[in-house]
């Protein structure tokens, strides 16, 4: 078999985004994978280990089984922390597997049509609208004003509901006005100009955690470079990959592509570890439909925001003591999908009077997994408190993250264990340490 036909080999996939065959070729079923597995661990199922998953779709793929539900159901069960990546002597990618394989599902078991109709509002409507999402948003920041949400909470209506309810409602935080529209389109250097750089602002950045974002572009201000924030920048396309929806991704990856390929920037700065996953990964959801040498310098241009200081290197002059202590959990798209890992606790320690203590597991999954820790909230609240456990054995004053999915998942989980550590993104514990914009 010639190494085309291997990659094209489909058996009973659908043709139009079926896994590679040399991907699921590649597993040697060592069993490296295993321990880090939450849902391996969790249950003790072959089937729902990184190897057990690869092998189904393998047997996909070579007609031996057809797309069945206990391969739908897998494919959705997987967290996609990609763990099992950073684990692998072969660099089986099973969690990416398994999202081309949540496309799939689609395919051979598509929703009702209210589902059908519900589903393609969110991935196709809202999620890839700005606007729509900063409208959809006001009614909760009227449910936290007017002072429903404590009525709520406090008479435990929700309770009466099914658990992803509860919880739902319970991880939103505090809520502000959007930031996007309130960011200059560009904002200048402070002091010596080290360069120019281009930002990516989230969606769950700029609806749920507008600080975070106002405090990493005054970050990277202060430390000389001018930070353009396209306004018209759209979803990074993660939801829409994690939840089976490629052909969305790929329009919204198309527009975002050309969108900073027209900008003169000298790199693209993310402060969510999802985002820079996703945006890291255009260039193979592109390689059929965009040009190779923008797809190239695109990719070459992609930096989360710790990874980019690291390289560059702090300028410390004008830093204030923070004095506290921290202990950083490591984002599953940034440790396992992005390999970064050193740099942002190089960065923590830099930072004037902080102390970070390391947590045993810190790059475990905390559970949340985008919609998993509510599509399976008994087994995301295992796998916090395992996370849990390691935070609380630090008795840091700080929990140091760097993803809005963890960022959720953790502070609601710190609160309902009635914790003392305060949640923060890097960026937030860094702009501590910046001296006041003046008014």
């Amino acid at each position: 078999m010639s190494l085309t036909d291997s990659k094209e080999r489909t058996g009973n996939f659908r043709p139009q985004d079926a896994p590679h065959y040399d991907d699921v070729l590649q597993c040697m079923r060592c069993g490296f994978c295993l321990p880090t597995c939450p849902t391996y661990v969790l249950t003790g199922r072959e089937r729902s280990s990184p190897r057990g998953r690869v092998a189904l779709a393998r047997a996909v793929a070579e007609e031996k089984l057809e797309f069945s539900r206990a391969v739908r159901d897998e494919a959705f069960f997987c967290l996609d922390c990609r763990a099992c990546t950073s684990a692998c002597p072969s660099g089986v990618r099973a969690g990416e597997v398994m999202e081309v394989c949540r496309d799939q599902a689609q395919s051979f078991y598509p929703l009702g049509r209210t589902g059908r109709a519900l589903r393609g509002f969110i991935l196709e409507k809202m999620l890839p609208s700005p606007g729509l999402m900063e409208a959809s948003m006001l009614p909760t920041r009227l449910y936290q004003r007017l002072g429903i949400q404590w009525l709520v909470r406090h008479l435990k209506v929700l309770n009466l509901g099914p658990d992803w309810m509860a919880k739902a409602e319970g991880m939103i935080p505090e809520l502000d006005k959007p930031l996007r529209p309130q960011l200059p389109p560009v904002v200048p250097a402070k002091g010596e100009k080290r360069g120019r750089v281009g930002f990516f602002l989230g969606c769950v950045m700029t609806l749920m955690y507008p600080n975070v974002s106002r405090q990493t572009v005054r970050v990277l201000a202060q430390q000389g470079f001018d930070v353009v924030t396209p306004r018209d920048t759209k979803c990074c396309g993660a939801p829409h990959l994690s939840e089976g929806d490629r052909a969305t991704a790929r329009r919204l990856a198309k527009f975002n592509l050309d969108l900073f390929m027209a900008e003169e920037i000298d790199y693209i700065v993310t402060d969510c570890a999802g985002c820079g996953a996703a945006l890291k990964e255009y260039e193979e959801l592109l390689a059929e439909s965009a040009d190779h040498r923008s797809l190239q310098i695109f990719r070459s241009k992609i930096r989360d925001v710790s990874e980019f200081l690291s390289e560059v290197g702090i300028r410390e002059e004008g830093l204030a003591p923070v004095n506290a202590t921290a202990t950083y959990h490591e984002p599953c798209h940034l440790c396992h999908a992005q390999g970064i890992s050193r740099q942002p606790r190089e960065l923590i320690k830099q930072i004037p009077g902080v102390e970070l203590r390391e947590m045993n597991e810190s790059n475990w999954c905390c559970g949340s997994a985008a919609t998993w820790g509510l599509k399976y909230s008994e087994e995301s609240q295992k796998v916090l408190d395992r996370k849990l456990e390691n935070v609380r054995a630090t008795q840091a004053d700080y929990l140091v993250t760097a993803n809005p999915g963890c960022h959720l998942q953790l502070a609601w989980g710190v609160r309902e264990a009635d914790m003392p550590q305060k949640v923060l993104h890097l960026m937030e514990l860094m702009g501590r340490a910046l001296p006041p914009d003046p008014e």
